[in-house]
């Protein structure tokens, strides 16, 4: 313990000197990365103690904040390859009194220099190196809550956003590049945080269009527009059934929530469509009203109700089409067990060695070690935890007992 103790007070001490070397220092941020040709990229300068490189965590400061009062120098030791423009001149616009931005003009290095006059009268300077590539490719890159994609999927008549990647060869370029890729509804984006962040509003009818570039000849990415009937397959999630967790109730008359996520070719759009829910075991489960079919309250999300235990199915369609995906799990109907073990959570205090009982997730048993809520194995998939007579075999004749069981 003494040698982290130590090892933390060496690292202070050495934050301290730093900070206390820094207080007289100016800083120039250079971009995190090769800046593309053609690329425009923000940067700052100032005093070195508020400024922390890469967006670290900061160290305490020890020293004093002064501001710019007058610039002395600010330029590039290659204009001709690391242009310095005012932040007026820059096509986005200027974000402060001193904005400044550099722009690639062709491959190699160039020093980037700042000197000036400070708010406690000393004149500081720093400079920073800044790379400079030619793009040789881009690549569309679509998250829309699933596994990045180089094809933007969205329904007919929304937008949806993209991002665009640069490279030179496999290294990935940074700085904002204008109009790095076109296509007919392609919105260019606003160039915030140095990004290639771009819009497409998509046509009224179902469509596929390849990415263009007036910048590179090589382009990777698709946009597609789609309509119900290029809907291929869903995904069902439901809310109360997982791994972790069994849809687990103590009466009936509850509900949970299901989704539908809707899958063209396999791939989930950015945004979702109004689907249709089919229960068929209404018995068991069903539409919010008891409905057998029913439609979503909100793109994609309902909710079902359970009435008994038992196998829950439920089929997903776009409305008035067929179903195309099916999901089937058990639904429990369990004890609520005796008053203060009805869902003990893991590693608080109990009273009965050799106790059992069920956490609210219902996934498996605990039992009482050493005056501790401890966790046993889970249950398997099609089994749930609950309080059973202590007459059953493994139970305790007096003492509360809860085990896995399947469905009545």
């Amino acid at each position: 313990m003494s040698r982290l103790l130590d090892s933390h007070c060496m690292l202070l001490l050495v934050a301290v000197i730093v900070a206390a070397c820094n207080d007289k220092g100016a800083y120039l941020s250079g971009p995190e990365g090769t800046l593309a040709v053609g690329a425009y990229h923000r940067f700052d300068f100032g005093d070195a103690c508020v400024y922390t490189p890469g967006g670290s965590v900061p160290i305490p400061s020890f020293c004093s904040t002064e501001f710019v009062t007058e610039v002395l120098e600010l330029s590039s030791s290659d204009p001709s390859v690391v242009e310095i423009i005012s932040g007026a001149d820059d096509p986005r616009g200027a974000i402060g009194p001193y904005s400044s931005t550099m722009v690639g003009k062709k491959p190699g290095q160039s020093t980037l220099m700042f000197k000036g006059n400070f708010s406690d009268g000393s004149v500081r300077q720093a400079s920073a190196t800044v790379q400079v590539k030619a793009p040789d490719s881009i690549k569309l890159v679509a998250g829309c809550g699933g596994p990045p994609a180089t094809n933007l999927l969205t329904p007919v008549d929304t937008q949806a956003v993209f991002d665009l990647e640069i490279y030179a060869g496999t290294e990935k370029l940074v700085g904002w590049l204008p109009n790095a890729a076109t296509a007919d509804g392609v919105i260019q984006g606003d160039g915030s945080s140095d990004g290639n962040h771009d819009t497409w509003q998509a046509p009224s009818t179902p469509t596929m269009l390849t990415l263009q570039s007036p910048v590179v000849s090589k382009v990777t990415g698709t946009l597609t527009a789609f309509g119900p009937d290029q809907v291929t397959d869903f995904t069902i999630t439901v809310s109360a059934f997982d791994d972790l967790m069994r849809a687990a109730y103590t009466e009936p008359g509850h509900d949970f929530y299901v989704q539908g996520i809707i899958l063209v070719e396999g791939q989930s759009p950015c945004h979702n469509l109004s689907v249709e829910f089919h229960s068929s075991t209404p018995d068991v489960c069903s539409g919010p009203a008891g409905e057998t079919v029913w439609t979503d309250s909100d793109a994609g999300n309902s909710t079902a109700v359970v009435h008994t235990e038992g196998l829950c199915t439920l089929g997903v369609s776009m409305p008035g089409g067929p179903v195309l995906a099916t999901k089937s799990f058990p639904l429990f109907l369990v004890s609520a067990g005796p008053s203060g073990l009805e869902t003990p959570s893991l590693g608080s205090t109990c009273t009965v060695e050799g106790g059992t009982a069920c956490p609210f997730t219902y996934a498996e048993p605990e039992v009482c070690r050493s005056g501790y809520w401890v966790e046993k194995p889970s249950c398997p998939a099609d089994q749930v935890c609950d309080f059973v007579p202590d007459t059953t075999p493994g139970c305790v004749a007096g003492v509360v007992c809860a085990k896995c069981r399947g469905l009545h």
